[in-house]
């Protein structure tokens, strides 16, 4: 095998979790090889032109720029860094009614699309959490309806199922409470040995109970493919990407250490080609590994794999004739009905009006899938939903396009597997949204990037 077939570091996928672990490699003077079996690079964080009007892989809001993970990698290694817009305000619709999110304790105890006696309850579940929190409970074991008043209307506890599968993809049964207890501050945050977080309650209770209006939460202008576009830019030359190119296998090797058997990652092949390398970073579906590692695993290691429950959307997107949201922001669709479906409104070319023809407007409607509803039936269900939601946006339909799409790799979910960037296998490592339980979407991707960076620096691998 010739020397143009090794490399110190395979990327597997060329998603933005892939493209960010290659751009760090890379910089770091790593000769880095990205394969993916697409032909585009980008994954769930792409734009393509549908009839003029330029859409995103599902609607997207980039949280944490001021601080976070992203704003991190981007400071360090990007020499472009795209333009952002501020995402505005989040505002929840029940019925005929819409009001701003409820940021605060006053806003919760004015928020009145929810009935009075509800919010009270809910206000004492926050207390008690408070008080779970000062005594060191694991909130990651305490799911949103082990806390929860049994009592609550039927409109209040469709609102927390809303927040329940937009935030963890997974229903208020198996949502932890520390997801909905965490905080912004990412530089005071470390992450230790299991995955988890050292932070303080105190922290906690300031954003469990005062809150406020988010700031850092940003759409990147020219749509989500410019993060993906600075990020190629910015890959040196000793970063190349093989596309349309299917993985079969990871290789491993076993040695002996210390009269243990060491089992470590040596490379990998394709449908094209085989590679040598030193180390493997691994960003596609975790629950696939099992079948792709060509040597045993610990049993308790496959099953969790095989636990994760992948979270997936429909996304409409629409282009009107003319601007019927007027507001810079998002929209929260709450069905109070049991069959009804949930829905994230994103007026995109509100933030960027270069999205849409002149004259017209692009609008993202985001819905989690229910289980067991063929295609067909889910596309004229999330249409009829729109439709009757806002009557008069079917008089000025310029452009329907559908999206399938996985947007999480993982339920964040109490009863289900979850990944983690350690593997078995010595300097096999896997990032994305499945491996680090911190908010959500690119900024978990992110985090889980750094994450595997700091791993790295304790393995002694050369970073």
């Amino acid at each position: 095998m010739s020397d143009d077939n090794s490399y110190d570091a395979i990327v597997i996928g060329a998603g933005i979790s892939g493209l960010l672990s290659a751009l760090v490699l890379s910089k770091k003077g790593k000769r880095v090889l990205i394969v993916d079996k697409e032909s585009f690079i980008g994954g769930m964080c792409r734009s393509y032109d549908v009839e003029g009007y330029m859409v995103d892989t599902g609607p997207h809001v980039i949280t944490r720029l001021d601080s976070g993970p992203l704003k991190e990698l981007m400071d360090k290694y990007f020499d472009v860094v795209p333009s952002f817009v501020p995402h505005g305000t989040y505002h929840v619709r029940i019925n005929e009614s819409v009001k701003p999110f409820p940021w605060s304790v006053r806003d919760w105890m004015l928020f009145d699309l929810l009935p009075l006696e509800d919010r009270s309850l809910m206000m004492k579940t926050a207390f008690d959490i408070v008080y779970m929190l000062s005594v060191g409970k694991d909130l990651s074991r305490v799911s949103i309806a082990d806390v929860v008043p049994r009592n609550l209307s039927r409109v209040t506890t469709s609102f927390l199922d809303y927040l329940s599968h937009f935030m963890l993809g997974t229903s208020v049964n198996d949502a932890p409470i520390s997801r909905f207890v965490d905080r912004k501050e990412y530089n005071r945050d470390k992450l230790n040995e299991n995955n988890s977080l050292n932070i303080p309650y105190v922290g906690r209770l300031y954003n469990l109970l005062i809150g406020g209006k988010p700031s850092d939460q940003m759409y990147p202008k020219g749509g989500i493919q410019k993060i993906v576009d600075s990020i190629k830019i910015s890959l040196p030359k000793n970063a190349h990407i093989n596309l349309n190119e299917n993985l079969i296998s990871i290789d491993v090797e076993s040695s002996q250490k210390k009269g243990q058997a060491v089992q470590k990652v040596c490379g990998i092949k394709t449908d094209k080609n085989e590679y040598k390398c030193d180390t493997v970073i691994y960003s596609g579906f975790p629950n696939e590994l099992p079948e792709i590692i060509k040597h045993d695993l610990p049993v308790e290691y496959v099953q969790n794999m095989r636990n994760i429950e992948q979270v997936k959307s429909l996304t409409v997107w629409l282009g009107l004739e003319k601007e019927v949201f007027t507001e810079q922001g998002s929209e929260m669709w709450v069905s109070p009905d049991p069959s009804g479906l949930h829905t994230w409104v994103v007026p995109t070319s509100n933030f960027d009006p270069y999205l849409a023809p002149k004259g017209s407007q692009l609008v993202g409607f985001a819905f989690i899938v229910p289980e067991n509803i063929p295609q067909r039936e889910l596309r004229d269900r999330a249409l009829d939903t729109i439709f009757t939601t806002m009557p008069e946006l079917e008089n000025c339909v310029d452009m329907i396009h559908h999206q399938e799409l996985v947007p999480e790799k993982a339920c964040w979910s109490i009863n289900s597997g979850f990944s983690d960037v350690v593997t078995p296998v010595k300097n096999l490592y896997c990032v994305g949204s499945s491996t680090v339980k911190r908010s959500m979407g690119l900024t978990r991707s992110a985090y889980s990037v750094l994450r595997m960076m700091n791993q790295m620096a304790i393995d002694r691998n050369g970073i």
